[in-house]
């Protein structure tokens, strides 16, 4: 049978049954049964409310294959509607960061997260940088993957109006689900049978301009045997500029506050270096009469003038969903999802760094071979120097202008047919179809075209500006005669540049971009019921099966270096498919029951799962799952589990097999990186000439360019990972009933991570120290070796003149990760003569985090973040809150702290110390903890009769405008740990007829 066989029975006339027949299976989560189950803040009892009601044995919960049962041995916590509500969120990014269990609690909350085009909720900091080890659902089935760095799944596509809760599962769940649930799974609950309308509409804003905009429409009918439900959602948040009046923190050079300057060279006029560059001292500007040493912590320019810290999102989501009974046995549910969205960024023009030359030249000294040297007739040496050659550095910005930006949008949609047939009193027989597709666009325009401003400065593409000279893969070098017509003036202000608006108009005309079009196909069939019965309730038994197909195809058009992308683009075409064949079961065993009157056991139950996957790509894995509950008396439950769990390498991390690897974002790039390099690691290092060394490390920065060679790897295996968790609940039944504490103790490990490691974690670790190499001489662009370590990988920016250094970023199974930590939750309602009070907490502990690379020493990043660049390992995470209801009025006050932990970013002032090949935990700056207050306050019209069930609500973030911490980075703040926003108040309207 062939590898499309499975499809070719889903598609046509069978798939249109199936779809017509389909429900949820397992876990489509509809209303999460009551207590015992965790709450945040606001988000009141789990029981179905009254316009959502539905039938106890219709529930089936996230984590589980068996209806009307909460998943045995389990953490779930859920974000209820009432929640929803009082965090006045743009998007779902902003629901879930109050979540302390999820990585981001002290983050903006909107924009993406590093490295991705998307947001994608992580669960305990676990995952890799080229996945995430988090499974994202909505109604318990998977979405369209999106986005073009890495296959992510958007939970944002949903309306937040359409959303009753979220359920979040903090522990492997590869048995039920298969894939990705490693860490856990975040289950997003659409609204059902909701019946009435209601409108809502809301604006926010901050300092120097920053504001949000979000609306939505929901409307819901139920007649007897069915109904329907309609929303649609608006949203807008930012941009956030980089206002230093505003937000000064956000300023590049911080050497007042003991940190480093992270400015650049590259300015306008330009800096320059008589000769070849090297160590050589730098003129500030062509009349400069003194230099100063080439050292980053001289750097003057701000590159980031015309750039926003965030860009702006704009979403329409809409979502719809019919429900129907056929008889008294057939239920049949529809859904579709659509979602528009667009991220729109200012950038920086871009700069160049090359040599230029005053007089025409064949055979200049240092270039033995013949080659014409083109002169710039706007050279000017700095007063008192007679060279014939510079090496400048220059930034595009001042001359072009503002204008450069660059937009990540999606469209996005999914369809599922559901159906639900019941055999009996025992047994029902349920089944699902999935479709959805995501197609991204990342275009970047305006930025510098580099080769547009080599042409013009030196007569050729090529930085050293030597006709004959071209970088490796490259055999069209382009070169021109020079003339002030065709010329680039580097020397002289905006008020008297001599650059002709034609060279200006090519010097703009720079695009890139990257189309990724994600098809997803689902399908899935089940049985639950009753097999028989024990003493203590019936044995429930769930089995079924399921096929999944994706689809991912990339195009990739950008410069190919040898003109203006008008004329000199290259494409890339990268196809990929992937089939999946899966078969799962549970069982639930109840051993003790309270009938039994066996003492300290009010009720025993262990439940047993497992799941069998065959990727046609990489092979088979097979993960089993077992947990339990002990109820030791009503309302004291002890739980605990354990289970494997697998994450499949995504089909962008493999890449193209039949070209070793190559995806879209494969490219060979320059990096002027500020790292703290060990000499130990690399003695190399210290014989570059010039650059700061003391105390056993040497100090590279974009005075010491090097490259790095990023590319996927068809030979990757799936990621693997083993976690147990234990735990109690604590909710009494009759004294103290509003009091409810929960504890888990989780353990994850992490075993093969994929990952790109960062340069900071390649410097401090013996096992991957070989993934970067030091030249101290330096190597031209055209040198075997460098030619060598590029192989068939792309050159998607001009290479610098002198290369200091390869960093191999090519993607492997190197990361093993092994945590440690606890979830506590607690909570107490009661009531008083002037309302309901509810003080709460809700902390994320961290114990452990140990982690090593390709098997080599492990060691502990506990408390640190910037090591591992896509996540951080903060130690605790926290969300205390004092919520009040009285009559019409609703008031919240919410705090939340963030540990204070160390940065291991390469770009400490106080390098991360190492010992036998591996970072010892001293060493790095200290960062001081973030504690923010966030309030909320509403006021419901119902007892008044004037606006119905209206009410009017005000929301504010960040109350007391705290300013994040200081971090040594170049926008000042750690993303993981703070915002740039600061105070944020949100006015907001919400109807209800």
């Amino acid at each position: 049978m062939s590898r499309h066989s499975n499809w070719a029975i889903l598609d046509g006339s069978a798939l249109v049954l199936i779809a017509g027949m389909i429900v949820s299976s397992p876990a489509i989560g509809q209303v999460t049964p009551a207590p015992p189950q965790t709450d945040l803040p606001g988000a009141g009892p789990t029981v179905p409310a009254a316009q959502d009601a539905t039938q106890a044995d219709d529930i089936v919960v996230t984590g589980t294959s068996i209806r009307g049962v909460a998943p045995v041995g389990a953490n779930l916590v859920s974000v209820g509607r009432q929640a929803i509500e009082q965090t006045g969120s743009v998007n779902v990014q902003q629901i879930l960061k109050t979540v302390p269990s999820i990585t981001g609690l002290g983050g903006a909350g909107v924009g993406q997260t590093a490295g991705n085009s998307y947001y994608a909720p992580t669960i305990h900091s676990l995952g890799s940088s080229a996945s995430n080890s988090t499974l994202t659902l909505i109604d318990g089935h998977r979405l369209p993957l999106g986005g073009t760095n890495h296959a992510l799944a958007d939970p944002s596509m949903l309306p937040t109006i359409a959303i009753e809760r979220v359920e979040v599962l903090a522990e492997g769940a590869s048995s039920t689900y298969g894939s990705d649930a490693v860490a856990g799974v975040v289950n997003f609950i659409t609204r059902k049978n909701y019946e009435g309308f209601q409108a809502n509409a809301q604006i926010g804003f901050a300092d120097a301009g920053y504001r949000t905009y979000t609306g939505g429409l929901l409307y819901g009918h139920r007649w007897d045997t069915g109904s329907v439900m309609a929303a649609y959602g608006f949203s807008q948040a930012g941009p956030l500029a980089n206002d230093y009046a505003a937000r000064s923190f956000l300023q590049p050079n911080h050497l007042d506050e003991g940190g480093t300057n992270f400015q650049s060279f590259n300015c306008s006029p330009a800096t320059i270096q008589m000769g070849t560059a090297g160590s050589a001292p730098v003129f500030l500007s062509p009349t400069a009469t003194s230099t100063v040493a080439n050292s980053g912590a001289n750097s003057p320019c701000d590159t980031t003038v015309f750039s926003d810290r965030l860009g702006r999102e704009t979403r329409h989501t809409g979502y719809v969903k019919i429900q129907q009974e056929v008889g008294d046995r057939l239920t049949l549910i529809a859904d579709f999802n659509y979602s528009k969205r667009k991220n729109l960024q200012a950038v920086g023009r871009g700069g160049i760094t090359a040599r230029v030359f005053q007089t025409d030249a064949a055979n200049l000294a240092g270039d033995p071979t013949g080659a014409i040297i083109q002169a710039n007739p706007f050279y000017l040496n700095p007063p008192g120097q007679t060279g014939a050659t510079q090496t400048i550095r220059w930034n595009a910005d001042q001359l072009l202008g503002p204008g450069a930006t660059s937009q990540n949008s999606a469209q996005t949609w999914f369809a599922t047919a559901n159906a639900e047939y019941r055999l009996g009193e025992n047994f029902h027989v349920t089944a699902l179809g999935m479709i959805g597709q995501d197609e991204t666009l990342a275009l970047t325009k305006g930025t510098l075209c580099s080769a547009c401003a080599l042409l013009a400065l030196n007569g050729t593409t090529n930085a050293t500006g030597v006709a004959n000279q071209s970088n490796p893969g490259r055999t069209d070098v382009v070169q021109q005669s020079l003339t002030a017509a065709n010329a680039l003036d580097v020397w002289n202000d905006v008020s008297g540049n001599r650059t002709s608006a034609a060279v200006i108009a090519r010097l703009k005309d720079a695009r890139s971009s990257q189309r990724g079009k994600n098809v997803i196909k689902q399908g899935r069939i089940g049985i639950d019921g009753s097999l028989f019965e024990l003493p203590a309730g019936k044995v429930r038994i769930a089995v079924g099966g399921e096929v999944l197909s994706y689809t991912l195809n990339t195009s990739v058009d950008r410069p190919n270096g040898t003109g203006p992308s008008s004329l000199a683009n290259q494409s890339f075409f990268f196809p990929t498919k992937r089939s999946v064949k899966s078969g799962f079961g549970e069982l639930l065993i109840p051993l003790i029951s309270a009938d039994m009157n066996i003492p300290l056991v009010h009720q025993f139950d262990v439940s047993v799962s497992g799941r069998y996957d065959h990727y046609n790509d990489f092979g088979s894995t097979t993960n089993p799952k077992i947990a339990a509950n002990w109820e030791i008396f009503e309302g004291l439950k002890v739980r605990g589990n354990w289970s494997r769990s697998f994450v499949a390498p995504s089909l962008r991390s493999l890449g193209d097999p039949n070209a070793n690897g190559l995806y879209n974002e494969s490219a060979v790039v320059q990096l002027t990186d500020t790292q703290q390099v060990p000499v130990a690691a690399y003695p190399d290092v210290a014989g570059i000439a010039g650059i700061p060394c003391a105390n056993g490390f040497c100090q590279i920065s974009g005075t010491t360019p090097g490259i790095r060679i990023q590319t996927g790897n068809p030979g990757l295996s799936p990621q693997r990972g083993t976690t147990w968790s234990v735990g109690f609940d604590f909710a009494p039944r009759d004294f103290l009933s509003g009091l409810r504490l929960s504890t888990t103790l989780f353990n994850n490990k992490l075993k093969g991570g994929i990952t790109s490691p960062p340069l900071s974690a390649i410097i401090n670790s013996a096992s991957i120290n070989n993934l970067l190499v030091f030249y101290p001489a330096g190597l031209s662009p055209s040198d075997p070796t460098v030619a060598a370590a590029i192989g068939n990988v792309p050159i998607t920016t001009a290479l610098p003149t002198r290369i200091y250094y390869i960093y191999d970023f090519r993607q492997r199974n190197t990361l093993n990760l092994s945590i440690q930590g606890l979830d506590i939750t607690a909570s107490y309602r009661f009531e008083t003569g002037f309302g309901d009070i509810t003080p709460g907490v809700s902390v994320t502990h961290f114990l452990k985090y140990d982690q090593n690379f390709s098997g080599g020493r492990t060691f502990s990043v506990l408390g640190t973040t910037g090591f591992n660049t896509t996540f951080p390992s903060i130690k605790t995470q926290g969300r205390a809150y004092l919520n009040w209801e009285f009559k019409s009025v609703t008031a919240s006050v919410f705090v939340n702290h963030v540990s204070g932990y160390r940065n291991w970013s390469g770009s400490t002032v106080s390098p991360v110390l190492v010992a036998s090949g591996a970072p010892t935990g001293a060493g790095g700056d200290p960062v001081r903890s973030n504690t923010t207050v966030d309030a909320h306050v509403s006021y419901n019209f119902s007892k008044t009769g004037l606006l119905g069930n209206s009410e009017v609500y005000v929301d504010v973030e960040n109350l007391l405008d705290r300013d994040p911490p200081f971090y040594n980075g170049s926008s000042g703040y750690d993303s993981f740990g703070a915002s740039p926003l600061g105070r944020v108040i949100s006015l907001g309207l919400r109807a209800k007829f």
